[in-house]
């Protein structure tokens, strides 16, 4: 009788405990509510923008007219849990007043999160929050961590710019910076431990200071701490990538860099460096890491156009372990890598004109030396620039008098491209690629972003891909 009902009650344990396991989870995994009460000013339009790993990019909701006293509700869906999100305010003090942008950066986790916000003062004592651990804690640890940062910062100064290095006064300092730099690094492992179930507590390891080479030469200092740059992180940590920190470590890191690339030519030497170092740090954490390292990269490369940083990244695209998102995409500059070489010729280009009416642009027929085709995005900064540059030096007769311009915008719709040509109305032949980015036309020049400008012969031969006006110049009165 007893061996009957164990065969009974096993079952029935089993099926208990993994309902019990998916009601646990779920507490965990359902979506979270923010709800913000405005006080302080006339009304306010309120806006949730969720941090997407590299910017605070497309609003998750906005609540268009809340009065003083009303309150604004959102609902953040699991699939942004945990992260950082944007929190602006565009207010009226008075109900006579133009509006006025205000923001409030928030972390949401495992609580539903009850702000009472004046945006005229979004810090300290006037910012209420109720249920919430996660941004209590993040400020109470930033607000410490600051002071002990400053007297650090002080420390660290004075052995950069000290100028008897190796002296006793700064081998004074130098041990006052490394007991003070061990016992912080110290203090935030503890808040790390003692906060584990905390979001921010994953965050707080970017701050630790690491080991520095100090009694060396500076450029062999800068070396060092390049090399040494990821080693306070935890590579492992998949949650790392929704941070704001994750950007401002690698900004830090490329500052680096930038700061001693004093030419194009070392720029791409050192940036490609730069990838190395950084893409073999992130190699040996967690695969997503790893891949999201690439695609940082990549999405350097292709906006500045390294051709040597991006063959360097070929050697990732087969490592099962590189979780990268754009596989696909840096093979296809590769292969436009080994294909668009100059002397080659080019094909043809179908665009649409203002009017919406097809029309083929004869890459071998042109009535000037050159011709120039120019990829362009209509709300890329860097496009602007490079356009307002080119029109500038276009306008110089002799310049025009050696080339034709086509410029073709790979904006995602043609509504998006009409205001654009209307305002810029170019001195050269302007048009749009049907699919953008995903066109035809940028297929077959191997296209991925914007801009990309390829200057090619009257005949139709590939002479230069130029990522500057400058670089175009040479190429047309050297060639």
């Amino acid at each position: 009788m007893n061996k009957d009902k164990s065969k009974v009650i096993q079952p029935v344990a089993i099926i208990l405990f993994f309902l019990f396991m998916i009601v646990h989870s779920g507490c965990y995994a359902a979506p979270r509510n923010l709800s913000i009460k405005l006080r302080g000013v006339y009304d306010s339009k309120i806006t949730l923008t969720p941090f997407d790993g590299l910017r605070f990019a497309s609003p998750l909701a906005v609540v268009p007219d809340v009065k003083n006293g009303g309150e604004a509700h959102f609902e953040v869906p699991e699939s942004m849990l945990p992260g950082e999100f944007l929190i602006r305010f565009d207010y009226r003090a008075k109900k006579s007043d133009a509006p006025y942008p205000a923001e409030l950066q928030l972390y949401i986790n495992r609580e539903d999160i009850r702000v009472g916000a004046n945006p005229l003062f979004l810090r300290g004592d006037s910012l209420l929050l109720d249920g919430d651990r996660e941004n209590k804690a993040w400020f109470a640890f930033m607000n410490h961590n600051g002071q002990q940062r400053q007297q650090l910062g002080l420390l660290q100064q004075l052995l950069e710019q000290y100028d008897r290095p190796g002296s006793a006064e700064w081998t004074q300092v130098l041990k006052a910076y490394e007991s003070r730099r061990k016992a912080y690094n110290h203090w935030i492992d503890a808040q790390v431990m003692a906060q584990k179930d905390l979001y921010v507590s994953h965050l707080y390891r970017f701050q630790r200071l690491q080991d520095r080479i100090w009694k060396t030469t500076p450029a062999m200092r800068t070396d060092a701490l390049c090399s040494n740059w990821f080693k306070e992180i935890d590579l492992n940590d998949t949650l790392i990538l929704k941070s704001r920190q994750m950007n401002e470590l690698m900004n830090g890191f490329m500052g680096i860099y930038g700061a001693i690339s004093t030419t194009d030519a070392l720029r791409d030497s050192l940036f490609t460096e730069a990838g190395k170092v950084a893409i073999d740090a992130a190699s040996t954490g967690h695969p997503r890491v790893y891949g999201w390292m690439v695609d940082y990269f990549y999405n350097g490369y292709e906006t500045y156009n390294i051709v040597p940083g991006m063959k360097m990244l070929e050697q990732h695209l087969n490592n099962p372990r590189c979780l990268t998102s754009k596989k696909i995409a840096i093979a296809k500059r590769l292969d436009g890598l080994k294909t668009m070489k100059p002397g080659v010729k080019v094909r043809n280009v179908v665009v649409r004109d203002i009017i919406d009416r097809e029309e083929t642009i004869n890459m071998a027929t042109c009535n000037k030396p050159y011709r120039l085709l120019v990829f362009y995005d209509s709300e890329c900064d860097h496009c602007k620039e490079l356009l307002a540059a080119l029109s500038k030096w276009y306008a110089v007769p002799d310049n025009s008098k050696k080339l034709e311009v086509v410029s073709v915008s790979v904006d995602n719709s043609r509504d998006q491209w009409i205001p654009a040509f209307m305002d810029n109305a170019f001195p050269w032949i302007d048009r749009y690629a049907p699919g953008g980015i995903n066109s035809q036309a940028a297929t077959n020049y191997y296209v991925l972003s914007a801009p990309n400008m390829f200057l090619v012969t009257n005949a139709g031969d590939l002479v230069s891909m130029p990522n500057t006006v400058e670089e175009l110049e040479t190429a047309i009165y050297k060639h």
